[in-house]
């Protein structure tokens, strides 16, 4: 009996540490180039003219927030928290693809040569840890 809670906390340390860094890459990635135009890069974190351009950062922010404190409290024992870090890491997924495939698909809106960089394809791989974390399991 005493191995098996030993065996959960130690299930959930790990659960809930690889969903904080999940969303300590959350934050890390807005600092990344995300496009480039022709001549510039384009951070997460610009000053953008278009609504879209200033959503999107404070919406990595909150999700960055929200998965680094669902981590914390499930390392302290709740299980709501787990699960807020999977959501979480499902809408920050959701947003990178997002990204990737508007910019794939048109990048004559700028009226220039416009080009993916390392920046949604970081956020979309910290998703991915972020949504396994709840799966992450000793045998």
């Amino acid at each position: 009996m005493v191995e098996d809670s030993r065996k959960k906390k130690a299930d959930r340390v790990v659960q809930g540490g690889v969903a904080i860094v999940a969303g300590m890459i959350f934050i890390v990635v807005l600092y990344l180039p995300w496009l480039s135009l022709e001549y510039s890069a384009i951070n997460g974190l610009f000053r953008g003219e278009g609504q879209i351009a200033v959503a999107v950062p404070m919406v990595l922010i909150l999700v960055a927030v929200i998965t680094i404190f669902g981590g914390t409290i499930h390392v302290a024992g709740y299980e709501i928290g787990i699960q807020m870090a999977t959501a979480m890491s499902a809408l920050a997924f959701f947003i990178s693809v997002m990204a990737i495939i508007v910019t794939l698909l048109d990048p004559s809106t700028t009226g220039g040569t416009l080009n993916l960089l390392v920046g949604p394809w970081i956020c979309a791989a910290g998703a991915i840890f972020g949504a396994i974390s709840s799966k992450l399991e000793r045998k």
